[in-house]
């Protein structure tokens, strides 16, 4: 399936937004002290982890495969 310049620049958006919600949680979740709520946010930045990923796959078969994940080696920043 071919997508448009439209489209994949909107997933590339995306990407950014799910790369940005992990770093947050992985942030918040250093910083709190409530183990229940850091279990929590740790989940919730394992979801837009996945997010992040399906979102790659999609943008890498747009590609050809060429598509190179965000830099996602540091998350806290």
């Amino acid at each position: 399936m071919q997508l448009t310049t439209k489209e994949l620049n909107y997933l590339k958006d995306a990407l950014s937004w799910e790369l940005l919600a992990m770093k947050k949680c992985h942030h918040y979740a250093q910083e709190c002290q409530d183990p229940q709520l850091k279990q929590l946010i740790d989940r919730t930045g394992q979801l837009h982890q996945n997010h992040y990923q399906q979102l790659l796959q999609h943008l890498n078969a747009a590609n050809g495969g060429t598509a190179q994940p965000m830099n996602n080696t540091n998350m806290t920043q």
